[in-house]
């Protein structure tokens, strides 16, 4: 049976399962949005017609009825976290039936919000079974309705308002609804009180979609549905979604899947049917793979990478060029070629000194934190205090080794007191970075 129905506890709109996962059959989750967070090992997830090879602390949203197959490596395992979109409507009224856009190394990454969202998802998996769960889940939902839907996906840096983005919603939810007419574009402009041109003009202006692309998705993804679960003819298949004949519908399903319909239905059927093979983890081992993944932290280096969905493919450079703004992304700066330096947006992260002693070096606890520091926007500063040459050039040797094993990285301020130490301290800041190429900013302390 291709649709499994998550159960979810009376009165909560979260379900969490760890799994060491091998191989799952395809399936689908009718009344649940799942995300997969991967805590060890790699995680291969094919959704439709897309791919995605996860890492460690990769994670990815399945949308709500998407057939997909998820196999893990040896040492793999995975919280699968399923949230009642139902039950969210109260959150957003399109959460429902709104597809989301979220894979960790691509928007979130873009939006320099990967670690935020992976430190929601890890509170989930913590508090599993618990009120606290439902409420990160609730904050998580309002998060992904608001800024990770199909429109956010290509429209990257011109956010939609309010009414733009209720409008794009709505003309998708009646897309999805209508797959079967063959006259979709005059439906939905009749529907709604629109020219055809005016619907066209504007989902290609808010999300760089055409109308033909965005119904014909939306149809093929349908067909992937009933060739799975039924023993329909293809000439029935393209006339229950719409396609005005069998070759249109096979031409459109081959673009996103690579496959005749035919061929890809050859192909999962059996998928569905077979066993699963996966088995639970002990709540010993998640708990220390979950403090383990709130000390990472993505590096801001990581350049995001694209989901190359089929949408995606059908529209690059028709309305916004993705592929330039990921590859600019490292090259951001705050000047703009024709004009002034632009205002700064994002918000400076706060400075949080943490005085560095013998004591804090000795159990290597403070410095196998910091990384969750940044995940709250936190950024710690370790100070060391001047105390002779000899004694604190032990000292900030032992810094910067320990910072180098657990592979953290922090500044480190050394503060002085007197101008007659600045001699002695510039010359130990040159030291150290000729010994382990860190920078120690001098503080002279009044």
């Amino acid at each position: 049976m291709l649709d499994l129905r998550i159960d979810f506890a009376s009165g909560t709109r979260v379900d969490v399962d760890v799994a060491a996962i091998t191989r799952t059959n395809l399936h689908a989750h009718p009344n649940a949005l799942e995300i997969v967070y991967v805590l060890r090992g790699t995680l291969k997830t094919r959704v439709s017609s897309e791919t995605f090879d996860l890492d460690a602390g990769d994670y990815a949203a399945l949308n709500r009825a998407d057939p997909h197959i998820l196999e893990g490596s040896a040492d793999n395992v995975t919280a699968l976290v399923h949230i009642d979109l139902d039950a969210c409507r109260e959150i957003d009224p399109f959460a429902g039936a709104m597809m989301f856009a979220c894979e960790s190394f691509d928007l979130p990454r873009y939006r320099r919000q990967e670690a935020l969202l992976r430190g929601m998802l890890l509170d989930i998996v913590d508090t599993r079974g618990t009120p606290g769960a439902d409420g990160t889940a609730t904050e998580l939902i309002r998060m992904l309705c608001g800024s990770y839907s199909l429109a956010d996906y290509y429209q990257r840096d011109r956010p939609l308002t309010a009414a733009q983005r209720e409008r794009f919603l709505t003309l998708m939810a009646y897309i999805q609804s209508h797959v079967d007419s063959r006259e979709l574009l005059d439906d939905v402009a009749r529907a709604h009180h629109y020219s055809k041109s005016y619907v066209s003009h504007f989902l290609k202006d808010t999300a760089a979609l055409s109308f033909t692309s965005a119904a014909n998705a939306t149809r093929v993804m349908h067909a992937e549905r009933l060739l799975l679960t039924t023993d329909d003819s293809m000439r029935d298949i393209s006339a229950g979604c719409g396609f005005s004949d069998v070759k249109y519908f096979t031409r459109c399903f081959v673009d996103w899947f690579a496959q005749t319909p035919a061929e890809y239905r050859t192909a999962n059927r059996a998928a569905v049917q077979r066993d699963n093979d996966i088995a639970p983890v002990p709540d010993d081992v998640t708990a220390d793979l979950i403090r383990q993944h709130r000390r990472r932290v993505a590096s801001p280096s990581d350049a995001p990478r694209l989901s190359i969905t089929p949408i995606l493919l059908k529209n690059v450079g028709s309305g916004a060029d993705l592929f330039a703004k990921v590859t600019s992304f490292e090259h951001t700066r705050s000047e703009t070629p024709d004009g002034p330096p632009a205002r700064r947006t994002e918000r400076r992260p706060h400075l949080l000194p943490l005085r560095i002693g013998p004591a804090e070096l000795d159990n290597g606890a403070l410095l196998g934190s910091l990384a969750s520091f940044a995940d709250a926007g936190v950024s710690p500063c370790l100070v060391v205090e001047y105390a002779g040459r000899e004694s604190t050039a032990t000292l900030v040797d032992a810094l910067a080794q320990q910072l180098r094993d657990v592979g953290a990285g922090a500044q480190i301020w050394l503060v002085y007191r007197g101008a007659h130490a600045k001699a002695a301290v510039d010359d130990l800041v040159t030291e150290v970075f000729a010994r382990h190429g860190v920078d120690v900013q001098p503080v002279l302390m009044g």
